[in-house]
């Protein structure tokens, strides 16, 4: 066992909790043997107790010795509004000078003394006295990204100063109120007899047409990072390579300028070969990942071929585009394609070379000489990928500009997931900053005794602060390009992550906590300059903090029907907070229907997901349970369908009139979103995606059952469409 108090004191000052408050409401204690766990994750040597006390000496002292911070994020959700000047006792006679270079190159400055400044804290280093003093700044600073640089006596320091609004951004018609309705939807699910079988950027418009047409003003969509595109059968979207990029799959290929100006890929297309391949893969009930990337990548080969003979180094147009869209992206994007040309490179070697982790040891480092030598060498494939991230990005922009033509008031959403895999690009060109031997995840609850252990890294606050958050930055910007809305996944992460430890489970993890109000104050920034408003998904056991400052900051909470349920009663309407989206059901949850026949429970049952017998017992009784209280909230309203009565024994499978009850009722809340899954309106019972599953279940697989276009021709949709309208209305 390591020193307890050299552990607890390290543990102290990397913000690792003691305690918390676990899912029944209770604190919990947090295991002391789980803090050595965590701390060992960390890279800290717990056995050798000289290196323990000299990490915690380090830890403890080195901001006295430093004049600023590393960054400084004002925020006016703070109770204060300066910088944090750390000098020593003897110090405090003189005086001090400040200039702040804002990012439009303008310059700010002003002087102080330090006996005038409010002191918040200090530190004995032997027989010196070091203190903490709050500089003052000015209140009507402009928002942006600067630098400050202090000078007291012969001392003199310059950090990074972002200065951040109190709130998020939102959409004028949200501003006043408007409720609106939509879709949240997996893309790849949609069917149609134009794609190659999975859904893409072109089933996407033909859905934003048909939803605008219907009324809708907002379609969710599923996490659509950078996957894996040498290994297709990775299609976990909330497990992406790259979290920055987009997964190249959703790419329309007819839709390419390219494709259009060419007739021989035009002809290749009508041919009986392509068309028994196409149709294959369209009829497939589940996405064949590996068949449709096999299909597509011989296209893309094509297609940038075509793009070097017209374009590349002819200084046309589309070329301009091109290079603009490299310039904008810069070394994130240089870095990702170097990853996937370098993984498709191990990977013809090997096929086991599934990420930099198996790769040998010279190509790990992204920095490294090897690694520079494979970019001189092979320029064209660097390029190659980095075309397929351009023809991506030129399509989702496209749709999102087909939903602002179209009027909707929100128009996309997207989805930024919690983490990025351990073995992709991400993790690869930020190495540093991620704490590579943990993963995150969940604590135990009633449904998961050891927890959950997503398997993702998470990023070390410490070194996400002295990096200047740049990563974060760089997430969010380009999640909130070419959208109306961004839902952060697992938004608690804001303020703190599980992290699991490696070889237990996630019952020996504990939390972590990350700076709050710099993450949200960056949060809010970006989504002003991006004019993106903030979805924060913050189910599950809700910190004190996140309840008062994510409605200050305004984003938006993320309610679900099937929690909105006490066991006596269902919320009410008008108690649903206003600044929410709103739905029935979620991916990681059964469809209405399977939620009513149970048959979620059954098969995770059949797949030993329940502890006990008991168990599944239990959890049967209260879905039962639930329903009730669902068909006593519908007969209060006014919603019951005829001839269906309060006991929900009578009614043992769902019914669409039924299923349109229940999106009715949560489309007359406050909530100023309400999203309806495509799933519901098609009475689907299979799941998308059963929670704590990989390879027992082909999860992130399952099409719908019908194009949107069939969908929405129906009568009965096109009528249950108008209603909802009609109450988003009210």
């Amino acid at each position: 066992m390591a020193n307890y108090e050299l552990a607890s004191k390290i543990a102290h000052l990397r913000k690792i909790s003691t305690s918390f408050v676990d899912y029944q409401g209770n604190e919990a204690q947090v295991p002391f043997e789980n803090i050595e766990l965590i701390l060992s994750a960390m890279g800290y040597e717990l056995e050798d107790e000289a290196k323990l006390a000299h990490d915690a000496w380090q830890l403890d002292t080195h901001q006295w010795n430093q004049l600023l911070e590393p960054i400084t994020v004002l925020s006016p959700l703070r109770d204060y509004w300066g910088i944090n000047i750390y000098v020593k006792n003897y110090e405090l006679s003189q005086a001090g000078h400040w200039s702040i270079t804002c990012e439009t190159g303008s310059r700010l400055e002003g002087s102080f003394h330090l006996d005038g400044l409010n002191q918040t804290g200090d530190y004995w280093m032997g027989h010196i006295q070091h203190v903490r003093r709050i500089l003052p700044l000015p209140m009507d600073l402009p928002l942006g990204y600067h630098q400050i640089q202090v000078s007291v006596g012969e001392s003199t320091m310059t950090s990074p100063l972002i200065v951040t609004p109190k709130t998020s951004y939102h959409s004028e018609p949200m501003r006043r109120g408007d409720k609106t309705w939509g879709t949240a939807i997996q893309l790849y699910t949609l069917r149609s007899e134009s794609n190659w079988g999975m859904g893409d950027f072109g089933d996407l418009a033909q859905l934003i047409r048909d939803m605008a047409s219907a009324g809708a003003d907002v379609i969710g969509l599923n996490p659509i990072h950078a996957l894996y595109p040498i290994s297709p059968d990775h299609c976990s979207p909330y497990s992406p390579s790259n979290r920055s990029f987009l997964n190249v799959l959703y790419t329309n290929i007819p839709d390419v300028p390219e494709f259009l100006a060419s007739p021989a890929l035009q002809r290749k297309i009508t041919t009986k070969t392509f068309a028994a391949r196409v149709t294959a893969l369209r009829a497939c009930d589940d996405v064949d990942y590996a068949g449709v990337s096999a299909l597509k990548f011989e296209f893309f080969e094509a297609l940038f071929a075509l793009f070097c003979k017209n374009h590349l180094g002819k200084g046309t147009a589309r070329e301009r585009s091109y290079n603009e869209f490299v310039r904008s992206q810069g070394e994130p994007l240089r870095n990702h394609v170097l990853f996937d040309a370098l993984l498709a490179h191990f990977k013809a070697l090997d096929i086991n070379a599934w990420g930099w982790p198996v790769w040998p040891e010279a190509y790990q480092d992204y920095r490294s000489e090897a690694v520079a030598e494979f970019a001189a060498e092979h320029e064209r494939e660097l390029n190659y990928w980095t075309y397929l991230q351009f023809i991506a990005d030129e399509q989702l922009q496209n749709v999102n500009q087909l939903a602002k033509d179209l009027g909707m008031k929100i128009g996309l959403y997207r989805d930024l997931a919690v983490g990025a895999d351990r073995g992709g690009a991400e993790v690869w060109s930020n190495k540093e900053n991620f704490c590579l031997s943990a993963a995150v995840g969940a604590p135990p609850d009633a449904l998961g005794p050891n927890g959950q252990n997503w398997g993702l890294p998470p990023l070390d606050p410490i070194k996400l602060k002295q990096e200047g958050y740049q990563t974060f930055i760089t997430l969010l910007r380009n999640n909130m390009r070419a959208c109306g809305a961004l839902r952060i996944d697992h938004a608690l992460a804001l303020l703190r992550l599980w992290w699991c430890p490696p070889g237990k489970t996630a019952a020996f993890g504990a939390y972590v906590y990350y700076d709050l109000f710099d993450l949200l104050g960056i949060l809010t920034l970006e989504s002003q300059r991006n004019q993106c408003m903030v979805i924060a998904e913050d189910l599950g056991t809700v910190p004190e903090e996140v309840t008062a400052f994510f409605p200050q900051a305004e984003l938006y909470s993320n309610k679900v029907f099937y929690f909105e349920m006490d066991g006596v009663v269902c919320t009410e309407p008008q108690d649903y907070a206003s600044k929410a989206l709103a739905i029935v059901c979620n991916h990681d949850m059964p469809t209405v229907r399977a939620f009513w026949n149970k048959s979620d429970l059954d098969l995770r049952n059949q797949l030993n997901m329940f502890a006990t017998d008991e168990d599944f017992v239990d959890e049967q009784a209260r879905r039962e349970q639930a329903k009730g209280l669902i068909l006593a909230l519908l007969q209060k309203h006014g919603r019951l369908p005829q001839g269906v009565s309060l006991d929900p024994a009578d009614l043992a499978a769902m019914t669409q009139a039924l299923c349109f009850a229940i999106h009715k009722q949560l489309a007359s809340s406050r909530s100023q979103i309400v999203a309806i899954q495509l799933e519901d309106m098609m009475m689907i019972n299979k799941p998308v995606n059963i929670p704590g599953t990989s390879h027992e279940y082909p999860n992130w697989r399952r099409k719908l059952d019908r194009s949107s276009q069939e969908l929405f021709a129906q009568s009965d949709i096109q009528q249950f469409c108008r209603d909802i309208t009609g109450l988003r209305q009210l």
